[in-house]
């Protein structure tokens, strides 16, 4: 049973379904109740799509292992195709993988039916089932190509809660009769701002975990960055994706100087920012596969004390919480 979880990546899929819940409850709702309009998408299908791009990506996960067997099966028996009928291993997987992306796809097609407007869900299925499949099958061992395909990913889904109300969308001088109220605009821009920081964590994350895995790749004649890079430029790399995360997440501090308290920045600061200095300072001295083992599980705690603060300090500061 724990092998199972673990092959379909239970904590990233824990991740996703509290960054999710974050966002709408700090940032969806009180869009939507500032303006007093019920909401488009209700709980139950919220709670539907949620789940259904959880299976989707936990289908992409056993997709992933489906290709790396049969990648060994290919090498051991130095063949071109493989006859998966003979290997019950690839059966169960590839079963599986069918399942999860069935099951994922149906239920994220029944909440876009039932709600009838959010084209958004649809949308970020759509790129977790093509790039998923592109990710496993032949990016994942791609220079740089992969690390791209799974930050997209994940940052799509981030897209998904976009409001899909465009005749909302004002210009940015229009003044708002209640400026407590949460515009379009504002909702609109603060998640491609969080999407934009997903994506450069999502990519510090995989390249760590491609330098973890250098000597398996180097075998099995990948080209990923840790291959084709080698540990210490790889390094610089993951120096200079840490340092654009910072400065990124600085920006938003920055923006609500004014209405958030100096301690109020001081705790997001201690809560994103710190975290990814230590990262940047065990990363210096990481020299054993266990060292960047440890990184890239310690990455993923991030994700959710980012979504966290952002959410919040947007919720906090809209509803005159923050002086």
């Amino acid at each position: 049973m724990k092998d199972f979880f673990y092959l379909l990546g239970w904590k990233d899929l824990i991740v996703v379904l509290l960054a999710l819940l974050i966002i709408r409850i700090s940032i969806i709702i009180p869009f939507y109740s500032s303006w007093f309009l019920p909401a488009t998408v209700s709980w139950e299908y919220f709670i539907m799509f949620a789940f259904g791009i959880c299976f989707i990506l936990a289908g992409n996960n056993v997709l992933i292992q489906f290709s790396e067997e049969k990648r060994k099966v290919l090498i051991q028996n130095q063949v071109s195709t493989v006859d998966i009928k003979q290997y019950p291993d690839l059966i169960r997987l590839r079963g599986m993988w069918i399942v999860f992306w069935f099951v994922g796809a149906v239920a994220v097609v029944w909440s876009y039916a039932e709600t009838g407007q959010n084209i958004l869900y649809l949308s970020s299925a759509i790129v977790a089932l093509v790039l998923g499949h592109a990710y496993a099958n032949f990016l994942r061992t791609k220079f740089l190509a992969g690390n791209i395909a799974l930050a997209l990913i994940y940052s799509s889904v981030v897209l998904s809660q976009l409001p899909n109300d465009w005749d909302m969308l004002v210009p940015l001088s229009y003044n708002f009769p209640n400026p407590t109220a949460l515009s379009w605009n504002e909702i609109f821009y603060l998640l491609i701002f969080l999407a934009a920081l997903v994506f450069v964590l999502t990519l510090i994350r995989d390249i760590t975990g491609d330098v973890t895995n250098t000597p398996d790749d180097k075998k099995k004649n990948y080209s990923t960055i840790g291959v084709k890079l080698g540990e210490k430029k790889s390094k610089t790399l993951l120096y200079a994706l840490s340092v654009l995360f910072i400065l990124l997440t600085a920006v938003f501090l920055y923006y609500y100087k004014d209405g958030l308290g100096a301690v109020q920045i001081f705790i997001a600061a201690a809560i994103v920012i710190i975290p990814i200095i230590y990262y940047m300072m065990t990363l210096q001295k990481a020299q054993k596969q266990t060292d960047y083992n440890y990184l890239y599980v310690f990455l993923g705690m991030i994700y959710i004390s980012l979504i966290f603060v952002i959410s919040f300090c947007k919720y906090l500061f809209i509803n005159g919480n923050i002086q």
